[in-house]
């Protein structure tokens, strides 16, 4: 019960706009949520990203007004901890249903079709959408991120760039990718 008590008053003080209250809950639970994100991600920098993002959304976009501090639950585990589990939970589901979706349009791993030259020619039809439909610092980082599996901070540090810009840009690749790929387009 004491933790509870002790999240209560660190939820109020976070709606009353306490930065110092952030730093108690976000050094209190990182390590609690990313054991969770490397556990469902198996990739450490992955959940290092998603968990960066998720703490930045929950103090610039105010995610802690959602949990009702008056709920009580049976266990007397805290509330705040509940929820943040749940929602780096999602967060993490998400990323692994869009990766799952990605990759059966365009492989994670490297395609091996029975005829070697099926597979120079769908390298070749990727190149080619990369340089003429892909912008070209898209194109880049889709290529580091995919061909040589360089994380998103190693490509963010390599284009002198954020890491958000990077994960955008990878995105416009992908999208565009996907509508150059698409059975009416082929």
């Amino acid at each position: 019960m004491q933790q509870n008590n002790q999240d209560s008053v660190l939820l109020d003080l976070l709606r009353d706009g306490s930065a110092d209250a952030f730093t108690i809950v976000y050094k209190k639970y990182r390590h609690f949520l990313m054991s969770l994100a490397i556990d469902m991600l198996k990739d450490e920098d992955k959940a290092q990203d998603l968990l960066q993002e998720f703490f930045i959304d929950f103090w610039q976009k105010k995610l802690f007004l959602k949990i009702d501090a008056n709920y009580q639950n049976r266990d007397s585990t805290s509330i705040m901890r509940n929820y943040l589990y749940a929602s780096v939970r999602n967060r993490c589901l998400n990323k692994i249903t869009r990766e799952k979706k990605f990759t059966s349009i365009i492989p994670d791993e490297p395609f091996t079709p029975k005829d070697p030259l099926e597979s120079k020619e769908i390298y070749n039809e990727v190149n080619k959408a990369l340089k003429s439909k892909v912008p070209p610092k898209s194109s880049v980082a889709f290529r580091l991120r995919h061909y040589d599996q360089k994380s998103h901070k190693e490509i963010a540090a390599e284009m002198n760039t954020s890491i958000q810009t990077v994960k955008n840009q990878i995105g416009t690749a992908v999208k565009i990718l996907r509508g150059y790929f698409h059975p009416a387009h082929l």
